[in-house]
């Protein structure tokens, strides 16, 4: 339904002593991304140290076990990765993978750049990562290294700040109350609905399995809530369920599937005139 990341891979090597990138050279890859955005005529992203920090800790794991993946060991999707790292922006996450038996260290810089070139040199309709790249949706980059003394791995984190999300716990039970709530970031915004993704609870991956995995995107399953109508009601009968108040919303949060697994709540938001887009995203492991 909705496409969130994409993965490059070169070659893979042993990991030693990791290392990350400074911020000044994670500010550089930025400037590179906007100039990029600019001569296609869409606004710049603005660098944001937590997505930086959240996409880092991706790198080092990916470093350590030795693989290239947007799942990490415990079998969990990059949208559960940030949800437990505190972020509920919509993410998009481009991964780049570079291994050399003359890597040097004070190449990492020719390497992050040769990693988004590349990015950028994708033509239709193999271009997922340029197109992560040039969504006029995004509004927040992160940049996340690591690298030790033969390979190195690099993520741009893409996200759109379209809502602030209260938090949600990581985990719950299916007996649990949970309410979801926010805030709509635009006066120009209206809440279209909220979709609640289904799928089974991850399981731990050896490093052959991480490296059979390619794209990822949200689950199939899902259940669609709809604000909530005073005095008519949709083609349905049903009346709707999220309050909204301006550009406050709150909803009570049902497990609908009745079984444990991950439950992602992503807020559809309604632009005026434009195509609909989820603007936030929250995941919860239910068991």
């Amino acid at each position: 339904m909705v496409l969130a990341g994409l993965l490059s891979i070169l070659l893979l090597a042993p990991a030693s002593e990791i290392h990350v990138a400074p911020r000044e050279m994670r500010l550089r890859l930025v400037e590179m991304i906007n100039a990029d955005r600019k001569a296609a005529g869409i606004p710049p992203v603005e660098y944001s140290d937590q997505l930086s920090q959240a996409a880092d800790e991706h790198c080092r794991e990916m470093i350590t076990g030795n693989y290239a993946s947007h799942w990490n060991r415990d079998g969990w999707k990059p949208y559960l990765r940030y949800s437990a790292a505190g972020i509920r922006d919509h993410t998009s996450e481009n991964i780049h993978a570079f291994w050399s038996t003359d890597f040097r260290p004070e190449r990492v810089w020719d390497y992050l750049a040769e990693g988004h070139r590349g990015f950028m040199a994708e033509r239709p309709p193999n271009d997922g990562h340029r197109q992560s790249v040039l969504d006029p949706r995004h509004t927040h980059v992160g940049i996340g290294v690591a690298y030790d003394r033969g390979s190195m791995r690099m993520i741009e984190l893409f996200s759109g700040r379209y809502a602030d999300l209260d938090a949600l716990p990581l985990r719950a039970r299916l007996k649990d109350s949970v309410a979801v709530s926010g805030r709509l970031v635009r006066d120009s915004d209206k809440v279209l609905g909220i979709s609640v993704f289904y799928e089974p609870l991850p399981r731990t991956m050896n490093r052959a399995e991480l490296l059979e995995t390619f794209s990822y995107s949200l689950p199939r399953e899902d259940r669609m809530e709809r604000p909530r109508l005073l005095s008519a009601q949709y083609v349905d009968g049903s009346t709707g369920t999220i309050n909204v108040a301006g550009r406050r919303f709150q909803m009570p949060l049902q497990f609908w599937k009745g079984k444990p697994g991950v439950y992602t709540v992503a807020l559809w938001v309604d632009p005026g005139g434009k195509p609909s887009f989820i603007g936030a995203t929250t995941s919860i492991l239910v068991e």
